[in-house]
């Protein structure tokens, strides 16, 4: 397993294969937990990766804005990503500032970007977490059909939502049979660039 030793080497591939993840359905870091805290206790969840820009150190996924994750944000927008990749056995860990994004031109473009069978669940009347008396998901019925097309899915435009996260911090772990290692790097705003450093594992 290959051990990497250059701190610039190793926060040029946080990035390059987030920007993978972004578009590779398959890549391990694809569907990565977010962190939030709903009245002061943690909440993680599940979310796909759909944009990865290393040049503004931005982070963002699509997600209905009914939901708790867009209630913690306005809360609190600090906020934290995290990545295991099982075959290199590497956790990333990021952590930010997230915005929201409904009826701006961020939320347009990743609207028209998706395919309709990633908007489809947004097409639905009730919002996320709404009890219900059996298991469904409350789709309408309009988007189950096959293909689903844009016009199926386009009533479900306002319940759709982008979270979009500024990175100012990064976590490296790797769990190396050689010896476990660590690096951390931290954006200095004056510097216009991340320092690394080395920390115990």
């Amino acid at each position: 397993m290959q051990r990497f030793t250059d701190l610039a080497t190793i926060r040029r591939r946080v990035w390059d294969r987030l920007t993978a993840a972004a578009t590779e359905p398959g890549h391990p870091l694809r569907a990565l937990s977010f962190g939030t805290s709903t009245d002061g206790r943690p909440q993680l969840r599940t979310v796909i990766l759909r944009d990865a820009d290393p040049d503004e150190r931005v982070l963002a996924f699509h997600t209905d804005r009914q939901s708790q994750k867009v209630a913690d944000i306005r809360a609190e927008e600090k906020i934290t990503w995290l990545g295991w990749t099982p075959e290199t056995r590497e956790q990333i860990r990021l952590s930010g500032t997230a915005s929201l994004h409904f009826d701006d031109a961020v939320a347009d473009e990743m609207w028209q970007e998706q395919s309709p069978e990633s908007l489809n669940l947004y097409a639905r009347e009730r919002a996320p977490g709404t009890p219900l008396e059996a298991p469904r998901d409350g789709r309408d019925a309009a988007v189950k059909t096959d293909p689903v097309t844009r016009e199926d899915v386009a009533d479900g435009r306002p319940n759709f939502a982008v979270v979009r996260t500024i990175i100012d911090g990064i976590d490296w772990l790797h769990l190396h049979p050689e010896g476990h290692y660590r690096a951390q790097f931290q954006f200095d705003a004056e510097a216009d660039a991340f320092e690394g450093g080395w920390v115990v594992p």
